[in-house]
């Protein structure tokens, strides 16, 4: 590293150390002086690592999508009730953020391939701006749950990711921890195709990770069998009455002991739907399980993120 670029790092670590108290830069200055700060260097030179190998299925993914990364053949309407009810389809854009990260989508408006706003009245300057959302987790996301929320050794585990459209959740957990198996239940065919052609072009392990073409209220076979289920909202891919039967389909399949993840409070699901009552004690809210690693991440980035245990 020329000298001009490391003044500039000392310069930028003087601007963190100055926003410290003396009791925080005390803290500092031991995981420092300790050399404890090589072992998490190491692991975070291991999450990057693993995030650029993320970043080359994702760069192929856009290759293979529309842009907004929907499907011809899906069939995604907004919902009706919930914290999402406000979305329409003239003021939502989908942009999957495990294909964009937020500096690409800044870049993306920058070059004007994307824009953060419409125009409620046609040649007037009301503009508003649009609502973003995804239907995946982004690959930072995808890393905070295997390495912070989850606990770090899942031999023998089974996961199963509910909805796994263009696959992110089964790649993230491929290569980010050492789950037995890795399986997507997807009942759009064409999405599972693109999942199947990355499994292949990425030469993953099939006995390992796999995609099945089903609506999952038909697979209570592989429901049982996980013990570990990730759900990303459902609300833009089901009607209320079919969304509230998934969650009894739920109930009665996931075993006791298994970890369930979603993007959203169970809480805000379950009132919105109005089975509060009827799922109250079947969920317990869990502490992550490494919490030590939370140092690789903003932590509030990921608050909307919620582990629990099947009681």
């Amino acid at each position: 590293m020329a000298e001009e670029s490391i003044l500039n790092v000392k310069c930028r670590l003087l601007e963190l150390f100055s926003e410290l108290d003396d009791s925080e830069l005390h803290s500092i200055e031991a995981w420092i002086s300790t050399q404890s700060y090589k072992q998490d260097l190491e692991i975070k030179k291991l999450l990057l690592e693993k995030e650029r190998k993320l970043s080359k299925i994702a760069n192929s993914l856009k290759n293979m999508v529309p842009f907004e990364a929907e499907m011809p053949s899906e069939v995604i309407m907004p919902p009706i009730i919930g914290d999402q009810a406000d979305c329409t389809k003239e003021n939502t854009c989908h942009v999957d953020e495990f294909l964009y990260d937020d500096k690409e989508v800044d870049e993306l408006v920058k070059s004007q391939k994307l824009t953060r706003f419409y125009c409620a009245e046609c040649n007037s300057r009301n503009i508003k701006e649009l609502i973003f959302i995804s239907h995946s987790m982004s690959k930072q996301a995808l890393q905070y749950i295997f390495y912070v929320l989850l606990p770090q050794d899942l031999e023998e585990k089974h996961l199963l990711d509910v909805g796994s459209r263009l696959g992110a959740v089964l790649y993230g957990a491929y290569y980010l921890c050492n789950a037995s198996s890795i399986v997507g239940v997807e009942m759009n065919k064409e999405c599972c195709e693109i999942q199947e052609n990355i499994i292949k072009k990425f030469s993953m392990d099939s006995n390992r990770i796999k995609v099945v073409n089903a609506d999952i209220t038909e697979r209570s076979d592989i429901v049982k069998n996980s013990n570990i289920i990730i759900i990303n909202v459902l609300d833009f891919f089901v009607d209320v009455q079919k969304h509230k039967e998934m969650w009894h389909f739920f109930k009665k399949h996931i075993k006791k002991g298994s970890y369930l993840i979603s993007n959203r409070s169970m809480t805000d699901t379950l009132d919105t739907l109005e089975l509060s009552e009827e799922m109250a004690g079947w969920l317990k809210i869990c502490k992550p399980h490494q919490v030590a690693n939370e140092i690789f991440f903003d932590v509030e980035d990921y608050s909307e993120l919620y582990l629990y245990t099947v009681k």
